[in-house]
Order: C-alpha cells, then sequence, then structure tokens
C-alpha cells in the first residue's frame, strides 16, 4: 500500500517507495512503505530480521534444516514437523521393510511397489484335498500346510464293476 509523501511542502501521491542519496554520493538509502504487512515473528526464520508495519521484528520459526524420517509399517506416517526445511531432506521406507519387499513374498499377480509377485506363491486358501486323497510320499500345499500324502490304491467303479487300483 503507498502512502502520500510530502517533501519540501510538496505531496507526492501513492509513493510505495523512496530512495534517498546519501551523503558523499556513496549510494541511496531505501525506504518501503510497510504498513500492509502481516507477518509474525512465527513466519520469519529464528535469528532473522523484517521490517514490517510495526517495525522491526525477529523470527522465532525453527531452522529444521534437513528434515528425514522413515516409515516402518503399512498405515505408518511420518509427520514433518513446522518451521524451515532447507529441502534437501527425504522421508522413505524404513531399509529393513524394503528388504522384505522381493518377488518370493509377494503372491501371484499382484505387485507391491513395483516388485511382481513370484507366479509359484499363489493362495492356498480354497484347497480342499486331503493327505488321504494325495499319492503317498507325495506332497502339496492345502490352506497354506505342507501335505504329505498317503493314498495307496483307489476303488474305480464301472457299470457295476468294481476295481481296486494298488498305486506304486
Amino acid at each position: 500500500m503507498a502512502k502520500n509523501v510530502k517533501i519540501n511542502g510538496v505531496t507526492y501521491e501513492s509513493v510505495p517507495q523512496v530512495s534517498i542519496p546519501l551523503a558523499g554520493g556513496t549510494g541511496t538509502a531505501e525506504f518501503y512503505d510497510t504498513t500492509s504487512a502481516n507477518a509474525v515473528a512465527a513466519d520469519i526464520r529464528n535469528g532473522k530480521t523484517a521490517f514490517l508495519g510495526s517495525g522491526v521484528v525477529t523470527g522465532t520459526m525453527t531452522d529444521n534444516g534437513a528434515i528425514t524420517g522413515s516409515i516402518n509399517v503399512v498405515k505408518g506416517t511420518y509427520t514433518v514437523p513446522s518451521g524451515y526445511h532447507n529441502g534437501s531432506g527425504t522421508v522413505s521406507i524404513a531399509s529393513s521393510e524394503q528388504l522384505k519387499i522381493i518377488t518370493g513374498n509377494i503372491k501371484a499377480g499382484v505387485t507391491i511397489l513395483g516388485v511382481a509377485g513370484k507366479s509359484s506363491v499363489v493362495d492356498t486358501a480354497d484347497a480342499t484335498a486331503a493327505a488321504s486323497t494325495i499319492v503317498s510320499g507325495k506332497t502339496a500345499y492345502v490352506n497354506g500346510s505342507k501335505v504329505t500324502g498317503s493314498l495307496t490304491s483307489v476303488a474305480v467303479s464301472q457299470d457295476s464293476l468294481t476295481k481296486v487300483l494298488t498305486i506304486e
């Protein structure tokens, strides 16, 4: 917001800035209208000063420099502290958790953070086999558990004839 300025009896309207030559011709002093400035100490970095409508204000904003943090749970968040940040900080997934995001830990058809699941990692929750229906000595995974078969013979019926097959 500019002000009216009176110099040597002459009024100048809407002047936002005044430059006054310094004695000895070594530059100028610059004066600005700061009445519309609305910053407060908390908006200015700690130890820095600014001239506002009320005069000089020394900042109280915390200088956090580079902030770093990590997230180590699925729904984890990182709250950035209030204050100034120099822009070189980072927030990332904790390295201990990054090591777990490998293809062998992800089921087929799923991609997590750019890592695709392994084709041999499958959901077995709907499996219905039991040891008695798996050939003896063979293994399978049923509902996430490894099952060793115990089947040694099968009865086959056709047109009222029944045969028993022995599995070797």
